[in-house]
């Protein structure tokens, strides 16, 4: 359903003092360069990549945040930018976001009913009726039960996990197609953080969204993604199902990053890679 072909993004570099220095004239960050993956209605492919690997810059060009370098974004065959062009709003009916931070997500200033039913006044809906069924019915689904105990709260009033259930509740009122989840559970407390990641996985399955999972966290992939992207300065290193890549990576970076999964045993002995072990040999 998404395929992304080529998808690059680069910055210029700031001007400053530095620009007057040899050679520094017309350089640029190359934040994304060449990036392709496809993701199908249902499957959850995870991001994954340290941070600075261009995650969030990928998560961004594809719901449209940014405008990419070059490449391409297609839903269904059509070109996301010409869609955007056309008629955004029905561009964003299909295309939503999840980000990392559920404190500066949330204006403080409006209830949660106004936050999750404003996607729905923007798309035109005028039926107040209609939108406080619809507001009452998502915060169910994602786990804010009764919905009538947190219909009057500010954001102020809620824990971290119930102020990420807002924004995923708020992301897929319009039921969209495509949701991009940008490290969704890192600010999150561990016991939180699993309840999430299975809702996560639920409304995939459920609802039949295509979803992008960013990450930096490995721990978490094996129960919400299908396949993974091994992303490394900018560049997809590595794809394939979740369970191949983590059971045997081809990738050195891969094996860097399952090397560093912390181990609840306090006693394991942590072995360098391979690559890694004979580059410092």
């Amino acid at each position: 359903m998404i395929e992304v072909r080529d998808l690059t993004k680069h910055y210029a570099t700031a001007a400053g003092l530095r620009s007057l220095l040899p050679g520094r004239r017309g350089e640029v960050t190359r934040a994304v360069e060449g990036v392709s993956f496809t993701i199908g209605a249902g499957e959850v492919l995870g991001l994954v990549g340290e941070s600075g690997s261009g995650k969030s810059t990928t998560g961004r060009l594809l719901v449209g945040l940014e405008t990419p370098t070059a490449g391409s974004v297609s839903i269904d065959g059509t070109d996301s930018a010409t869609a955007r062009a056309r008629d955004r709003k029905a561009f964003h009916r299909q295309v939503q976001m999840i980000f990392q931070d559920p404190y500066g997500a949330l204006n403080p200033q409006h209830t949660v009913e106004d936050l999750v039913g404003r996607p729905l006044l923007y798309q035109g809906v005028r039926d107040r009726a209609a939108i406080a069924t619809s507001v009452r019915t998502v915060l169910a689904e994602v786990g804010l039960s009764p919905p009538e105990s947190y219909l009057s709260k500010h954001p102020h009033q809620l824990s971290g996990g119930q102020r990420q259930r807002v924004c995923i509740a708020r992301a897929i009122i319009l039921e969209p197609r495509f949701l991009v989840a940008d490290e969704p559970v890192s600010m999150l407390d561990v016991s939180i953080k699993w309840e999430i990641v299975r809702l996560l996985k639920r409304l995939a399955s459920d609802r039949g969204i295509a979803m992008l999972y960013i990450t930096h966290d490995l721990a978490t992939v094996g129960a919400v993604c299908d396949r993974l992207a091994i992303m490394y300065r900018g560049r997809i290193v590595e794809t394939g199902p979740v369970e191949e890549v983590l059971a045997a990576p081809s990738d050195p970076y891969t094996c860097a990053l399952i090397a560093a999964i912390p181990s609840a045993d306090p006693d394991v002995i942590r072995v360098p890679p391979p690559a890694f072990v004979q580059a410092a040999g």
